[in-house]
């Protein structure tokens, strides 16, 4: 979950462990090109387009645009805790607890529409006009849109300052002004998914001084002026809101929350349900062609119960906690209570979706959608190894997910995606997976390129659907999706046909493999070193025909720069051996 003022909430639970790596300075890395075959999701190569913070606009947010296409991403989201709050009538959010409960221009500022007009009423900005340049951008970029919808249940309908103090704590607040206050109801208007018949056809250029705003009008603003997700340039995603786990008011002794004014009481199970059947219905109305994305839980603890307070005896949870944590939600009725390690509001929303979906003769959710903030990667020797929680059995993070006797994990390790696959198939059938927010940190550091890259080739061999990594995609960060595509400076990428790849000592170097379906005869391989000193690596690949040339794309700690390397020396029955320096990441094309 995203660090915030809920990081209070885990601070009591916090463990210390010390790390270390084995001295073993060696691996095996062995890949079959024939076997474990299956598609890699090109969307898994994403970013939240507005997440830096710097306070640069538009496409210089993340660097500018000549950075992103070097970057050749896939897609984009326009997401977050502001989104939760956009009211697209006349482009003003909500902030929350991230800037003092603030009403602001921060989204239609962000996303490049320009500054807010303070001279025109409640209309500072063109209805849409932050959606439609998001879009706008990713069209030009040739990127997948995935955009966030509102569904909490109010969203902000004017701003009290446009110019408000530098600072937040002990300084006058943006909505404190003497007068009118975010408290006061006068200041939120009402979420109304469908518009009414009463309230006149859908419209380009909405009232916005009504005390509603509607999610359809806003969808069919976008359709009018993209197409549908079916057409060339539609919006493709609709994400169903953003971490709902955290909207709420929580008691003072654990954090605020992240919109305790908009949504003053404790989130339950049921309204969370509820909300996202409905707006998912909508989205579904409006355009059958769209995917649908949710509930964006903000972590672990959203998976396992919408949302935990850790006290010692697991209490504190959602009011109606009782009336879904039962079976067949906690193991299938398998008896195995690590089946899906304790992530049993997955079980719940999956099933209940499905449940919607044939009461309704249509699929009304396409993919489960989560946040993942480790909780074991602040320091450089955990950030290495942090990403393989997404994955790997063998791999036990050291952090209160696993601590033994906490009910969570109990020393096991935390495998997160495949065990949502594994409810996936259990309680909704076909239904993809999704990490819509992520970040391992490290982003001037070689330690944030090795868990970056392992992250992605975790996405891809585990099949996850989308991935949008929440930051600037720059130094470390750039240098790993450059590892996957545009590792030379010609956008050349790591093919979409993952194949087995498995390394004798995953805690010293892990190793993933893939082939296209155009040059099925050139193997690429991503080669990761987490050691703090080189590390020769064994390469026996398994394949119908002989590789003779191999060459060799990297970076390390001397340099955020992908460099090409010195080539092999030579190929022997396709295998051959390469000294990977210290904390690294390679990236070989082999070919005949």
């Amino acid at each position: 979950m995203r660090p915030s003022n809920f990081a209070k909430v885990l601070a009591i639970c916090a463990i210390s462990a010390e790390f270390s790596v084995s001295h073993a300075q060696s691996v095996t890395f062995s890949i079959d090109t024939q076997s474990q075959r299956s598609t890699i999701s090109p969307l898994i190569y994403g970013y939240n387009a507005y997440a830096d913070g710097t306070g640069r606009t538009g496409l210089d947010n993340q660097g500018g645009q000549a950075n992103l296409q070097g970057l050749n991403l896939t897609s984009r989201r326009l997401g977050g805790n502001n989104m939760t709050s956009y009211n697209w009538e006349n482009g003003v959010s909500n902030s929350g607890m991230d800037w003092c409960n603030s009403s602001n221009a921060g989204v239609s500022y962000a996303t490049g529409a320009g500054a807010p007009n303070n001279n025109v009423g409640l209309a500072y900005y063109a209805p849409g006009v932050a959606i439609k340049t998001f879009h706008s951008q990713s069209v030009s970029l040739g990127t997948y849109s995935l955009l966030q919808l509102p569904a909490a249940g109010k969203l902000p309908k004017d701003i009290v300052n446009l110019n408000p103090p530098g600072l937040c704590n002990g300084a006058q607040l943006w909505q404190s002004a003497p007068g009118a206050s975010n408290i006061d109801v006068n200041r939120w208007v009402n979420i109304v998914n469908d518009k009414p018949a009463s309230a006149g056809t859908l419209t380009l250029t909405p009232v916005v001084n009504d005390g509603n705003v509607y999610i359809d009008e806003e969808i069919n603003f976008l359709m009018k002026n993209f197409g549908p997700a079916s057409s060339a340039k539609g919006v493709k995603g609709y994400e169903l809101d953003n971490e709902p786990d955290l909207w709420h008011l929580w008691p003072s002794q654990y954090g605020e929350g992240t919109h305790p004014l908009l949504y003053p009481t404790l989130t339950t199970v049921a309204d969370v349900l509820q909300k996202n059947l409905n707006l998912a219905t909508t989205v579904k109305r409006m355009d059958s062609t769209a995917e649908t994305y949710g509930p964006a839980v903000s972590g672990y603890l959203g998976l396992f119960s919408l949302w935990a307070v850790w006290d010692g005896s697991q209490t504190r949870q959602p009011g109606d906690w009782t009336t879904y944590n039962v079976e067949p939600y906690l193991t299938n009725k398998t008896g195995d209570r690590y089946r899906y390690n304790g992530m049993t509001f997955a079980n719940v929303y999956l099933d209940k979706m499905r449940k919607a979906s044939v009461s309704a003769g249509h699929r009304l959710l396409d993919t489960l959608s989560f946040h993942y903030y480790p909780q074991a990667s602040n320091s450089p020797a955990d950030r290495v190894q942090a990403a393989r929680s997404l994955w790997d059995a063998n791999y036990v993070e050291p952090s209160w997910i696993t601590q033994p006797g906490y009910g969570f994990t109990d020393g096991r390790g935390l495998q997160l995606i495949p065990k949502l696959k594994q409810a996936v198939a259990d309680f909704y059938p076909g239904t993809k997976l999704a990490v819509t927010e992520y970040d391992f940190g490290g982003k001037t550091d070689i330690t944030g390129a090795i868990a970056q890259a392992d992250a992605l080739g975790a996405f891809g061999r585990q099949g996850v659907y989308l991935a949008s990594y929440f930051g600037d995609v720059e130094a470390y960060i750039a240098a790993a999706f450059k590892l996957y595509r545009n590792y030379d400076g010609n956008k050349s990428v790591f093919p979409e046909v993952s194949v087995k790849a498995v390394s004798t000592n995953n805690n010293n170097g892990t190793v993933y493999a893939a082939v296209s379906a155009k040059d099925p005869t050139t193997l690429h391989v991503i080669a990761i070193n987490r050691l703090s000193s080189p590390l020769t690596a064994s390469m026996q690949i398994k394949n119908p025909t002989a590789f003779k040339n191999v060459q060799t794309w990297g970076v390390d700690a001397k340099s955020q720069s992908i460099t090409q390397r010195s080539g092999v020396s030579g190929v022997v029955n396709n295998t051959f051996s390469y000294t990977l320096p210290a904390l690294s990441v390679m990236h070989f094309v082999l070919k005949p």
